[in-house]
């Protein structure tokens, strides 16, 4: 992701191998997702704590993802942005430490509960839910599938090894 700006967007244990070397090996290229900088950028500067913590760097940066809309109304922007904080701030907690411990059963938990509010919310049925740049379909498939992957696995994963590719900051 961080070098190639490409994801192999379907991670499951079917996709891959593993070599008696213990190397990961695709054997499937079907869901290869290429991400441009526009997305990119704004998109993984949300995983840093100074953007999710600074209510106008964060704001800005929904903009550049098109999750926020400059004809959205002031409860659309309030709305999207109180969503979205609070997503983004659950999803993005692996990257704020070290290592991350993927068996933890409260942030599966949390997620689990999340995804139960978002079903559950009328009030995000009603809003105009057609919003968001088109490549977070794969990036958050992406994601998701790499969680589920790793909690499977009860995997401990050091996940600053990104940040050799530094963002802007």
């Amino acid at each position: 992701m961080h070098e190639l700006r490409q994801v192999h967007a379907d991670p499951h244990p079917g996709n891959f191998l593993v070599d008696k070397d213990a190397n990961l090996m695709p054997i499937d290229f079907g869901c290869i997702k290429k991400v441009p900088e526009d997305f990119y950028i704004p998109y993984f500067e949300l995983a840093n704590p100074k953007y999710l913590n600074d209510p106008k760097l964060f704001k800005k940066k929904l903009f550049q993802l098109e999750i926020l809309r400059e004809d959205d109304s002031k409860t659309e922007i309030e709305y999207f942005t109180a969503l979205f904080h609070k997503l983004l701030s659950l999803f993005t907690r692996p990257f704020h430490v070290d290592h991350f411990d993927f068996s933890d059963e409260d942030f599966f938990g949390a997620i689990a509960t999340m995804g139960e509010e978002f079903t559950k919310d009328t009030q995000l049925r009603k809003m105009n839910g057609n919003r968001g740049s088109k490549h977070f379909l794969y990036i958050n498939r992406t994601f998701f599938g790499l969680y589920n992957l790793m909690h499977d696995l009860k995997a401990r994963v050091t996940t600053q090894n990104y940040m050799i590719y530094r963002l802007n900051s």
